[in-house]
């Protein structure tokens, strides 16, 4: 059945006077007269009396009439998701990112934006390492992921774009001989024990800080590792060791933990977007759109 029978059916219905729905309709009232009877034919039932030369909804009309307006309605409505979905004004952005990148300002203020500019758009977090994250952009599981540099080498279907650079700072417990510090350099804490990330040899936070060390002259005893920065900081307040640390970090303030600038002439740690060259997500488009804005 055509939904324009359908539509010209409601029309009289509301008007019950065929020719003042054929008005409305802008068509020769015999036509109109014609689709409804052959709308009749198609249901096998009468819509309409005619009765007295008036025209009224049999019982068979009224239950018609309702579902009828029930399905246009929800025609009208699909056709209007798939026009917003094609324009990536709804739809879902699978956002991963390691557990660094939510600390600095910028990665939440591009999804605030996001989602006062189109709060049909969903958002689907996923945490995780930087190898694991970028695999899952590669085989489209994610559309974007937020990782720290550096990365060893970037797969020939993704792209890398820097979102962010930022200083580093050192990470101590407050009963710690320097603590009270105003700034170190990395090689007064050459012979501390250090903590740090999972992240695989030439990978993200983890080589930036042995990259960082090595620049200092020494190689740190590592004497735990941990897969994201909240347990690394409290690890650090519980007395473990020290960490290098960005300093967004600073906005995980556990009671125990004093934050240090560091002396050393560091390359800032950079935060990147990994997502594929092969963009399949409209939504994905509007997100990256908002790094330019025009």
């Amino acid at each position: 059945m055509q939904f324009r029978l359908m539509r010209n059916f409601i029309v009289v219905a509301q008007e019950l006077h065929m020719h003042r729905a054929a008005e409305r309709l802008g068509m020769a009232q015999p036509a109109l007269s014609q689709q409804i009877k052959n709308l009749e034919a198609q249901l096998g039932v009468a819509l309409f009396s005619r009765a007295h030369r008036r025209l009224t909804l049999t019982p068979a009309g009224e239950a018609f009439l309702q579902k009828a307006q029930m399905a246009l309605e929800m025609a009208d409505r699909a056709v209007l998701e798939a026009r917003r979905t094609a324009r990536g004004e709804q739809g879902i952005l699978n956002l991963g990112y390691v557990s660094s990148a939510m600390f600095n300002e910028t990665l939440p203020a591009m999804l605030r934006q996001l989602h006062t500019r189109w709060p049909a758009i969903n958002v689907s977090l996923v945490t995780g390492d930087v190898q694991t994250l970028c695999e899952a952009v590669r085989h489209y599981h994610l559309d974007i992921a937020a990782i720290r540099a550096p990365l060893a080498t970037l797969p020939e279907e993704l792209r890398m774009q820097t979102l962010v650079q930022e200083k580093t700072i050192l990470a101590l417990y407050a009963q710690h001989p320097l603590a009270g510090s105003a700034a170190l350099t990395l090689a007064s804490l050459k012979n501390e024990s250090w903590i740090s990330l999972t992240d695989p040899d030439g990978v993200g936070l983890e080589q930036y800080f042995i990259d960082a060390c090595r620049t200092a002259g020494f190689k740190p005893q590592v004497v735990q590792k941990v897969s994201d920065v909240p347990t690394l900081i409290s690890l650090v307040s519980a007395g473990f060791g020290v960490a290098l640390l960005p300093a967004s970090a600073r906005a995980i303030r556990p009671g125990n933990v004093v934050y240090v600038d560091i002396l050393d002439r560091l390359a800032e740690s950079e935060l990147a977007l990994v997502y594929h060259r092969a963009i399949r997500s409209e939504v994905l488009k509007k997100f990256l759109a908002m790094l330019h804005p025009a």
